[in-house]
């Protein structure tokens, strides 16, 4: 008897299973139908969510690609053994060059079609990012604790932009400088 139990009851299962999935299927098909675009939107978020997500991986990257000269300068200024004046001053003029590469790479960065109902945002938002690396690039003190007051100011203007941006899109807001920062 318990050898019959134990099946007729995963029987019992699979069959109470079944006709709930063809119950939802028909719920959702209706709801489908009548709405005639529920399928079709949530592809869609979900594709501006992944293209969001996407760009910004690309985005880390493209920056990331050229920036490290620009880290190696303001550590070399506060390092213990410091370099000498002229090995500093290289260093200076290769960050400013690697900042001015990341402000053309930046804005050579391709807005992907799913998000081009965000487009003009994130192109403006962009731009802010490409100035910070100018304005950096322009800036660039010897100084050890410089403070750069109008490029922080610029790339706090792009995160604030993009973080609206993911917010509408449903999203958390990310911190881009926690991943631009080598």
């Amino acid at each position: 008897m318990k050898k019959l139990l134990l099946p007729f009851m995963l029987f019992a299962l699979v069959f109470a299973a079944a006709c709930s999935n063809n119950g939802e299927t028909n719920t959702s098909n209706e709801n489908a139908t009548n709405s005639g675009e529920t399928e079709e939107t949530t592809t869609s978020e979900t594709d501006v969510k992944s293209a969001l997500l996407d760009f910004q991986m690309n985005l880390i990257s493209t920056v990331n690609k050229n920036d490290s000269p620009i880290y190696a300068f303001e550590s070399a200024k506060v390092a213990e053994e410091k370099p000498s004046d002229e090995e500093l001053a290289k260093m200076k003029s290769e960050a400013e060059d690697a900042a001015m590469q990341v402000a053309e790479d930046v804005r050579g960065v391709e807005v992907p079609a799913e998000l081009e109902t965000y487009q003009s945002d994130i192109e403006t938002a962009l731009e802010d990012l490409a100035k910070s690396y100018e304005t950096r690039a322009a800036n660039l003190s010897d100084e050890a604790e410089a403070a750069y007051e109008e490029s922080d100011a610029q790339f706090a203007s792009f995160e604030e932009k993009m973080g609206t941006i993911y917010k509408d899109a449903g999203l958390t807001a990310p911190s881009f400088a926690a991943d631009l920062v080598d």
